[in-house]
């Protein structure tokens, strides 16, 4: 009966200690939760992985500044339409949306009949040339007679003064034929682009097509050709863009165009690209105000850094139009959406991180003014408190 009961106090007790007890790691992991809610423990080590950085809040000069809405736009003197001085059919395209191409380049090669006919105009004016070149060596010759026998009393002053004149209306037909000759040839080589004069022995097809080549350096922004479409003086086969410098049209508003002058600096940001900025100014006012919006456009000149700006991409410019002020400042990277006020995190010790709501003002150059909620000198996160923020709302989950 003791042997009984014995054995089963041992079952119970390995029975609670199974239920009751947690691995140490379970129970570390359980203290590594602040207890106080709004607040999350990160370990330096992860925050070094996740590159989470930390930076003191201080005041700081703040100019006021104007933000206005826009898009990327290529200048007009930076675009250029590529056409054809003929009609013809396309036959070879080389160039493709997106391609960087040098000026001169040929992009496609297409038939036209204006080639033949130009050609064969050509070969006329040179075959009339030479018959003009040789009439008027044998009138070259009779004159040199006829003086010859007039110095001699062998002729007359009026065979002399015919002979004279039969050589001036020579010399002036040749002349007009060797400018039929230049003005065919001129068609041919500059307008068409194809070779005027083409060996016996030559088999080059493109002898034969005229080539669509691009005027200017820059990238094929358009293509409207493909092998086989027959194209008119009036299509562009392609648009070639230099995107090296580049426009912002910004919209402003009546109240607050006179706080802007021509030659005014601005920073260009965009939300496609938003480590970077570009530094421009404003170049033109415009002229007049969109009937719809009642907003000017405002035209800011920039350098496309890099080349990784496009058009009609969405833009914002930032303008100081007024006298710094002292702000206290938090880079925008820093301001998170929490329980839909905005907050930002600040370091209490070396692993344990707060949410602090914060009332904030405006911005500019990427910092953003804080009106309340935090202090001078308060350890804020500066980049990334977007894992920060992930990270607090995981430990209320699991709370």
């Amino acid at each position: 009966m003791n042997f009984l009961l014995a054995a089963l106090w041992i079952s119970l007790e390995i029975a609670c200690f199974g239920c009751g007890r947690q691995p140490a790691d379970e129970l570390n992991a359980k203290t590594s939760v602040p207890s106080t809610p709004g607040e999350v423990v990160i370990s330096p080590t992860e925050q070094a992985a996740q590159r989470i950085e930390v930076q003191a809040v201080e005041m700081r000069d703040l100019p006021v500044v104007l933000s206005l809405p826009g898009r990327i736009a290529l200048p007009d003197n930076a675009t250029w339409r590529v056409g054809v001085l003929t009609e013809g059919r396309v036959e070879k395209v080389y160039a493709n949306l997106g391609d960087y191409v040098h000026k001169g380049e040929i992009l496609a090669r297409m038939h036209s009949h204006d080639v033949h006919d130009a050609r064969a105009a050509y070969q006329t004016a040179v075959a009339d040339s030479g018959r003009f070149d040789s009439a008027q060596a044998l009138a070259q010759t009779e004159y040199d007679r006829t003086q010859r026998l007039y110095a001699l009393k062998a002729a007359s002053l009026e065979q002399t003064q015919i002979a004279h004149q039969e050589l001036v209306n020579a010399q002036t037909e040749a002349k007009n034929a060797r400018i039929a000759v230049t003005r065919e040839r001129t068609h041919l080589e500059d307008t068409l682009g194809v070779p005027a004069d083409i060996p016996e022995n030559s088999h080059n097809e493109n002898d034969e097509l005229v080539p669509i080549a691009t005027p200017a350096s820059g990238y094929v922004l358009e293509k409207n050709v493909t092998p086989g479409v027959t194209i008119q003086p009036s299509t562009d086969a392609f648009v070639v863009g230099d995107l090296t410098r580049l426009w912002m049209l910004a919209s402003v508003r009546a109240a607050e165009l006179a706080r802007l002058h021509v030659g005014q600096s601005a920073v260009v940001s965009l939300p496609d690209v938003p480590e970077e900025t570009f530094s421009g100014k404003v170049a033109n006012l415009g002229q007049r105000f969109d009937p719809t919006t009642r907003q000017m456009q405002i035209r800011i000149e920039f350098t496309n850094t890099g080349g990784r700006l496009r058009p009609e991409m969405l833009a914002r410019a930032e303008l100081a139009v007024g006298e710094k002020k002292a702000a206290l400042l938090v880079p925008q990277d820093a301001v998170q959406q929490v329980n839909g006020q905005d907050a930002v995190f600040v370091r209490l010790s070396a692993d344990h991180f707060a949410v602090r709501p914060i009332q904030a003002g405006d911005s500019a150059q990427g910092m953003v003014r804080v009106v309340s909620g935090i202090q001078p000198g308060d350890q804020v996160v500066a980049r990334g408190s977007f894992l920060v923020k992930s990270q607090l709302l995981r430990s209320s989950i699991g709370d």
